[in-house]
């Protein structure tokens, strides 16, 4: 039980009663009756008071979060007294993974009502996490005392990836504009390897697209058109191992490549290909085959919103076994992860032959831009030196890696991570329309 301001006015009266103690008789005794009337006052003010019999908690509203995005937690307060009640209340968060200016919520709720409470929090991790106790604190109906009691309600609470872009790129595929970084749309007529139709042959179209039949019978040039091919297979690998256990600018560079292969994988599927998701680290962690709709979108949400990264290294001779041995038809591979050594690099392309063999990989490496930042600074000192060196090595080591790759014709591609999702999407359409060499 705690008191109130007005319980602490009140007493100040008795201040009155001590000064005239000073100069009149039986003032003493006055002042003792009215600190024990106060004492009366605040034990019958606690005892007419409602307790957590008078009032039901419950959770409700979406129990969805996304990470790196605000979202509102909200908890229906129903009073089953007569009476309004004044009451603040505090949720529990779980630790370390939420951020919140304040859990704390103020309010007044009327006899026999429901009033909604909210507060925002900010989630900074993927997965599943459990509100566990709310803390109410009540305000007695002479506003004498405050009663302070616990209610266990626990709530559950999915973490998913960023799905801010995600609804951003769908109002770009529904307007049908261009990606701001590429500029390329996602359906272009007369590239890709899918027939069309026909039409007529204008100044720099090229020569091996004439369809010489048609332009036989016609006696005019005619030309064949192509558009990118359907329900193609687009598979997206992520590498839980090491190479992702770092941060860039703040964010954990898994989280960045989750969010990127969720955005991926709807674009895909809105662009009518089918696309398939494997988590890997020393063993294949989940896959899940090619696929498209709501309920194979669903699918892919649910396998990417809790997975984490570990310290140990990648098994890749693992999963593209695996893969060859479950995918059949030629498809399109986005392979996420990060190479540290060209000798490293040249152990992967020992295995990786089993799925570029018969489908084209593209491999996603995110910059280090805080290494490319010490290599452009300015020598000051030894020490400056030495930092500039090895970063100028690294970057070098990097270089090395990616024409390597590229010289093997496995894509390998590095962007800064604010740029990761259109790099990868535009990269996508390249490859469907055959634009990439």
């Amino acid at each position: 039980m705690g008191i109130t301001k007005q319980f602490v006015y009140l007493l100040c009266g008795g201040i009155v009663l001590l000064i005239l103690a000073l100069f009149l008789k039986n003032s003493f005794t006055m002042l003792i009756i009215y600190n024990l009337i106060c004492a009366a006052l605040l034990i019958i003010d606690y005892f007419i008071s409602i307790d957590e019999r008078d009032i039901t908690l419950l959770r409700n509203g979406d129990d969805k979060l996304s990470i790196y995005e605000s979202g509102a937690i909200s908890i229906q307060v129903f009073n089953k007294s007569n009476y309004a009640l004044y009451l603040e209340i505090k949720d529990e968060i779980p630790d370390f993974h939420f951020e919140t200016e304040t859990a704390t919520m103020k309010g007044r709720v009327m006899p026999r009502e429901k009033t909604d409470f909210k507060y925002m929090v900010y989630p900074t991790k993927r997965g599943a996490f459990t509100f566990e106790n709310i803390h109410v604190k009540c305000e007695g109906r002479l506003k004498l005392c405050t009663k302070i009691f616990k209610v266990v309600i626990p709530g559950d609470y999915k973490v998913y990836p960023n799905m801010e872009n995600l609804r951003k790129y769908r109002l770009n595929m529904c307007n049908n504009r261009s990606f701001k970084q590429g500029q390329k749309t996602l359906k272009t007529i007369g590239k890709g390897t899918s027939f069309e139709s026909l039409r007529e042959y204008v100044a720099g179209d090229e020569y091996r697209k004439i369809n010489w039949k048609a332009t036989a019978r016609g006696d005019k040039p005619i030309l064949n058109q192509y558009e990118p091919e359907k329900d193609q297979h687009v598979h997206i690998l992520i590498d839980t191992g090491r190479a992702m256990s770092y941060s860039v600018r703040g964010f954990r560079k898994l989280d960045l490549v989750v969010n990127t292969a969720l955005v991926l994988s709807d674009i895909v599927n809105q662009n009518g290909d089918k696309s398939g998701l494997m988590v890997f680290n020393t063993k294949v962690d989940n896959m899940i085959i090619p696929g498209k709709g709501p309920g194979h979108r669903g699918k892919i949400m649910e396998a990417l919103y809790h997975i984490d990264n570990t310290n140990q290294t990648s098994n890749y001779e693992v999963a593209f076994y695996y893969l060859k041995k479950k995918e059949r038809h030629r498809s399109i591979v986005f392979f996420f992860t990060d190479f540290n050594t060209v000798e490293e690099t040249e152990s992967i392309l020992k295995v990786l032959p089993a799925i570029s063999k018969n489908n084209l990989v593209v491999i996603i490496l995110i910059k280090n831009e805080s290494i490319e930042l010490i290599s452009s600074l300015k020598i000051k000192n030894k020490e400056d030196l030495f930092n500039k060196g090895v970063a100028l090595e690294i970057i070098d080591e990097r270089r090395k890696i990616i024409n390597l790759l590229n010289r093997k014709g496995i894509l390998c591609i590095e962007c800064a991570p604010e740029k990761l999702e259109y790099t990868v999407v535009n990269k996508y359409i390249q490859v469907k329309n055959r634009t990439y060499l």
